[in-house]
């Protein structure tokens, strides 16, 4: 007597080898989309960090001439944060940015007319791409530039 083997076109299953190629390839591809998802996630926290700096020097320029005072803006490199300070104790709630983006620069002060002390704050990634945050010293404006 003879068995009839199965065969693709006809086969009412599937065999246990076409299972483990299946599973391998699902296994394989969340493996690579778990890969590109961290990272895609740590260049978002990045930018994110960096764009968040760059309106806090906005928002320090606009409230220097809304209430006719000097305000600064304060890096502290070694702790890796930043805040504003309103002058008369006044300060707004410290930024601390991850220690996986260093972060450096000089305090920055505006003043009541719209001008600044000028300078530039960076932030750098562990793939050595940075984020320049410029403040003119005459405008008082600000841009934000990858490098």
């Amino acid at each position: 007597m003879r068995t009839k083997t199965s065969t693709a076109g006809n086969s009412k299953g599937v065999t246990l080898l076409e299972l483990l190629v299946v599973l391998l390839i699902i296994g394989l591809t969340t493996a690579i989309v778990a890969v590109s998802a961290g990272r895609m996630r740590d260049s978002s926290v990045f930018r994110e960090e960096a764009r968040k700096i760059y309106l806090t020097a906005r928002h320090a320029r606009e409230v220097a001439i809304l209430e006719r005072q000097d305000v600064a803006l304060k890096i502290d490199e070694e702790g890796n944060r930043y805040w504003l300070d309103y002058g008369k104790d006044r300060t707004s709630e410290m930024h601390a940015v991850p220690k996986k983006f260093p972060l450096s620069g000089k305090d920055l002060f505006f003043y009541p007319k719209g001008n600044s002390s000028g300078g530039i704050i960076e932030i750098k990634n562990e793939k050595g791409t940075k984020y320049v945050i410029e403040v003119d010293e005459v405008l008082g404006t600000s841009a934000i530039k990858r490098l």
